[in-house]
Parts: structure tokens; sequence; C-alpha cells
């Protein structure tokens, strides 16, 4: 199996690709459909003790992961975009753990990966290539 490590880098941007859209798929509807949308997703800030404001919070938090995306799809300044998408998956398996339902094992999946990536870096196929 020698012959798939010159794939490494290629099979990163398709980790990368894969990922970015992923969550850009999930979230965008969130910014598209308005204040009730935002505040269902901003209300696992609860997590972190606050319970007021889930618009505001679930509008950064769903911009923050759009551009966060975005910036793992390119390879631009791939680490802070992944550990932004890190920081919010984190504070959704929290929320969900918390919660007691088993719809907590996915985002500590993409918590898993996402904190695999961010060690391992973009590779060399990206647009600032680090």
């Amino acid at each position: 199996m020698q012959f798939l490590a010159k794939y490494s880098d290629f099979g990163l941007l398709l980790l990368r690709l894969s990922l970015g859209l992923f969550f850009i798929i999930l979230v965008a509807p969130v910014l598209v459909h308005g204040s009730g949308s935002w505040s269902r997703f901003g209300s696992g800030v609860r997590v972190l003790g606050l319970h007021s404001h889930f618009g505001t919070w679930g509008f950064i938090g769903a911009l923050l992961l759009c551009i966060g995306a975005v910036l793992m799809i390119f390879g631009l300044f791939f680490r802070l975009g992944t550990l932004i998408c890190l920081l919010v998956a984190i504070l959704h398996a929290v929320g969900s753990a918390k919660a007691g339902t088993h719809g907590a094992f996915l985002p500590i999946e993409f918590c898993a990966v996402l904190l695999s990536t961010l060690l391992i870096g973009p590779g060399k196929y990206s647009v600032d290539k680090t």
C-alpha cells in the first residue's frame, strides 16, 4: 500500500473540501431563515451560563462557522478556520451531551475529526501553502 502515500495531500484536500462543504450546507440555512433560526442555533450558549440574546449568539455562531468553513476549504488561515469550527462543534457537543440525548455522538465525532485536521494541517494544496 506504499503507492497510496503519494496521494496523502490530495486526501487532505478532499477532507478539507468535504468538511467545509458539510458545515456550509448545515449552517447556511440558519443564516438565511432569520431570527427564529438564529435563536434555536444560539440556544446552545446556555452551556456557558448565558440565558439571553440567543438570536444574536446564533447569528454570530452561524456566521463564524460559515467563515471558518470557507477558510478551511481554501486552506487560507486553515488552522484559524478549523479552530473556529472546532469551538462551535465543542459547544454543540457539550450542549447535546448535557441534554442527555444520543445525538451527541455526531458532534463529538466532528470534534475529533476537526482536532485531527487542526493538528495535521492543510497539506500541500492550499492557498497560503503553510
